[in-house]
């Protein structure tokens, strides 16, 4: 190998490296404008999140506020109506005469404040001599009834006596209840059926629902018509103690 061969090698690797180095450093100016760049999205997140958690707190302060002031006036206005009660109750109280209090005469207004001993007696008189007290009238006796005779009445057959019904249990199961709130709404409807008594869960896990039933009458399809979902519901099976349902898909 000469020297002009050696030079053109070492020329060679020179460049190449330099190469490199520009590739670098290229590199390195897109990681620090890629660093920049993210610094300023979360500076930006950052602050948005400050303003809108500043916008919720000043909204719900408005709220409560509001709820406050609602509060305060229906308090006010209940001690407003039992001061009225009381005052109603205390003037009912003063106008009725006490126990063994006889009532007061009934004469005309004034006379009797105003007038002398004499004349108040003379109208007392006068008055009570127009009043007629209405003559008792004896009740006509009752005819007497007539004999009947026991042949001729019909036969009256004796009231069956049925016995307490029985109360039953139903296992309810439920397939595809999309979350929690859907079965608590479905547990919720059915303790307000009239013939249920009680409405107990067992079980809840994978949209699975499973509850027991217990009540005067087992549980049908047709009980659970009222309930919000009851356009979803597919009947699976039914027995004399298992109601089977599934909820297809919204």
């Amino acid at each position: 190998m000469t020297v002009s061969d050696s030079k053109s090698q070492a020329e060679t690797d020179l460049d190449r490296a330099r190469e490199r180095l520009s590739f670098y450093e290229q590199f390195d100016e897109i990681i620090k404008q890629n660093i920049a760049s993210s610094s300023a999205l979360l500076k930006e997140a950052s602050a948005r999140f400050d303003s809108d958690f500043a916008d919720e707190r000043d909204r719900y302060r408005a709220v409560l506020s509001d709820i406050l002031d609602d509060v305060t006036t229906l308090q006010a206005q209940s001690e407003r109506l039992a001061r009225r009660v009381n005052d109603a109750l205390e003037e009912l109280e003063t106008g009725l005469p006490s126990a063994g209090e006889p009532p007061a005469a009934s004469v005309a207004p004034g006379i009797a404040a105003e007038a002398p001993p004499e004349a108040a007696a003379v109208v007392n008189a006068a008055t009570a001599g127009t009043r007629k007290r209405p003559e008792r009238v004896a009740p006509a006796p009752l005819p007497p009834e007539p004999a009947v005779d026991a042949s001729v009445l019909p036969k009256v057959a004796p009231i069956a006596v049925l016995p307490p019904a029985e109360p039953t249990s139903t296992t309810l199961l439920v397939h595809g209840v999309p979350r929690a709130s859907a079965a608590l709404g479905l547990k919720s409807y059915i303790e307000k059926l009239d013939f249920v008594d009680s409405v107990e869960p067992r079980e809840f896990a994978a949209g699975l629902l499973r509850l027991q039933v217990d009540g005067a009458r087992p549980l049908t399809v047709a009980d659970l018509s009222g309930w919000t979902m009851a356009d979803r519901i597919e009947l699976k099976t039914t027995g004399k103690d298992l109601l089977e349902l599934g909820l297809m898909p919204a």
